[in-house]
C-alpha cells in the first residue's frame, strides 16, 4: 500500500513542480495513490475469496491432432537411350554372268574376256519410327494410417462418495 502513496506523491509533486504547484500536486498525487491502494487491495481480496468460495477443480483434456503436409522427394530415375541391335538379313538377288561356249574349231588360243554382275551393298540411316518420351502428372488416393493419442477421464470411486456424471 506504501508503495502506491509514494509512488502517487513522487508523480503529483513532479506533474506539480511542472505546474507550479508542488504541494498542492504532491497532495493530491498521495492520494490518488491511496485510493489505488484501496482498489487494488480489494480486488486481490475478491479474487482470493472467489478462489476459497469454489470447491469446482478443472481438469484439461488434450488430444493430438494431425498436421497432414505433402513434400516432393526422388522415387527414382528413367533412363532412356537408343540401342543398336544387329540381326543378319538375307536376301536373294539375280545377277548375270558371261560364260564361254567352246565349239570344236582348228584354232590355236582365243582369249575373249568374261564379264559378270557384282553385288555391292551400302547402307545409310533412314528413320522408321519416332518415339515420343514426355511426364505426367497422375493424381490417386492414398490410405495412410497413424495413431492418435487422446486423454480421457476415468473415475474411481472408493467408500460410498455420492458421484453424479454430467456429459456436456
Amino acid at each position: 500500500m506504501g508503495r502506491f502513496i509514494m509512488t502517487g506523491v513522487l508523480t503529483g509533486g513532479l506533474i506539480g513542480w511542472i505546474a507550479g504547484y508542488f504541494f498542492t500536486g504532491a497532495a493530491a498525487g498521495g492520494l490518488i495513490g491511496l485510493l489505488l491502494a484501496y482498489v487494488v487491495r480489494e480486488r486481490r481480496k475478491s479474487v482470493s475469496e472467489n478462489k476459497k468460495e469454489s470447491s469446482d477443480q478443472m481438469i484439461k483434456l488434450k488430444e493430438e491432432q494431425l498436421e497432414i503436409k505433402k513434400k516432393r522427394v526422388k522415387s527414382g530415375d528413367v533412363t532412356i537411350r537408343k540401342e543398336v541391335v544387329e540381326e543378319e538379313k538375307t536376301f536373294k538377288i539375280p545377277i548375270r554372268r558371261e560364260e564361254m561356249v567352246i565349239e570344236a574349231g582348228d584354232e590355236e588360243e582365243l582369249r575373249i574376256p568374261v564379264k559378270e554382275e557384282e553385288v555391292d551393298i551400302t547402307k545409310h540411316p533412314v528413320t522408321v519410327a519416332e518415339v515420343e518420351v514426355s511426364k505426367r502428372q497422375v493424381e490417386e488416393m492414398k490410405t495412410v494410417k497413424t495413431p492418435v493419442k487422446k486423454e480421457t477421464v476415468r473415475v474411481e470411486v472408493t467408500g460410498e462418495a455420492d458421484v453424479k456424471e454430467e456429459e456436456k
